[in-house]
């Protein structure tokens, strides 16, 4: 094991445990279980340890239809657990009334890449299946999910750009079959409604076309040496030129992006720190997505933010509500839904 992974693992673990312990139990109003989700095309019958949050049926026997939510946790691939997008998923599923899954993504190194990404679309496309769900942990339940209610996949920084690459091919639809990379992928059940991209990691000056490159300036205007030195061991692990890295490379292995991307999710949600080293790889990204058509961009850079987002561990600054607002605000768009701006923010 690469000592650098197991004491960024450690640490990770550490933190979420100390904002488990501040989170407390699952409240009234809301059940959470874990399930083990299949992975085809391995070789030892692999899982994904998956945490699924749903919010309680109303008394009365009355079914609670409600959209889902699948929301992938950063941590470089590596790193984290789904515990340490608890305290937003719980949020979720108590002001949208959305079943939310929180899929693991911390394969790297022990799985080469792109396989912990090719993973989180087969996760992913499992629960697109809704069958999945509600014929399983929410059998009897009174919950069930009903992706005509809204199908958001999204994350944080590595989730975040897992989830955008997860929306540039689910966009490719039947193009995909004649691109490599995707030979074998499982199709997903429903449509994708939403793509939510927070504080994602999609860009490296060498696999970047030379349109972008003047705008990609964030990595020398934010830089810092232990952040450069962990960025620098992160893209030692990917390769950067890969359509699993980012939807970015798809530029490589289409000739015409506009009329090959035909069924991209409508809606994309973006957000980035101005201090934030990946800051301009979201802004890049909103640029690549207006060559789609039918897709609506909202981006958004939070001033003073630096690569923060609205985690379960307790660090001051990821529990503000300058970051948990921007959140709420990209969710509750995506589902078209509002949300009590006047209310105390919950988790």
């Amino acid at each position: 094991m690469d000592s650098a992974v197991e004491i960024q693992r450690q640490a990770i673990a550490s933190a979420e445990a100390a904002g488990l312990a501040q989170l407390g139990p699952c409240p009234p109003h809301l059940d959470e279980t874990w399930l083990d989700i299949p992975l085809p095309h391995t070789t030892s019958n692999e899982t994904n340890r998956t945490k699924i949050i749903w919010p309680k049926a109303p008394p009365g026997g009355e079914q609670r239809q409600c959209p889902l939510v699948v929301y992938y946790h950063g941590g470089g691939l590596s790193a984290g657990s789904p515990d340490s997008v608890l305290a937003p998923a719980r949020a979720f599923a108590t002001l949208f009334s959305c079943v939310v899954a929180c899929p693991s993504l911390n394969q790297l190194p022990e799985l080469g890449f792109p396989a912990p990404v090719r993973n989180a679309w087969e996760v992913t496309a499992w629960l697109s299946n809704a069958r999945n769900l509600n014929e399983g942990v929410l059998k009897d339940t009174g919950t069930i999910v009903d992706p005509s209610h809204g199908f958001v996949v999204g994350g944080l920084s590595s989730g975040g750009a897992t989830a955008a690459v997860i929306g540039a091919i689910y966009g490719l639809g039947a193009n995909a079959a004649g691109i490599e990379e995707f030979i074998g992928i499982t199709p997903l059940k429903n449509t994708v409604t939403g793509i939510f991209a927070g504080i994602p990691f999609l860009a490296t000056a060498s696999m970047l076309p030379s349109h972008y490159l003047e705008i990609f300036k964030s990595r020398e205007e934010n830089s810092e040496p232990t952040a450069d030195m962990l960025r620098g061991q992160l893209e030692s692990r990917l390769d950067a030129h890969s359509p699993w890295f980012s939807p970015l490379n798809l530029d490589k292995h289409v000739s015409n992006l506009a009329q090959t991307v035909r069924s991209h999710p409508p809606k994309v949600f973006i957000y980035g720190g101005h201090l934030d080293p990946f800051r301009d790889d979201s802004v890049i990204y909103a640029k690549w997505l207006e060559q789609v058509e039918g897709v609506s961009v909202r981006v958004t850079v939070i001033e003073g933010e630096d690569h923060n987002a609205w985690v379960t561990p307790p660090f001051p600054a990821r529990h503000t509500r300058q970051i948990k607002e921007p959140t709420l605000d990209g969710m509750a768009w995506l589902l078209g839904q509002e949300w009590d701006r006047e209310v105390e923010l919950p988790f």
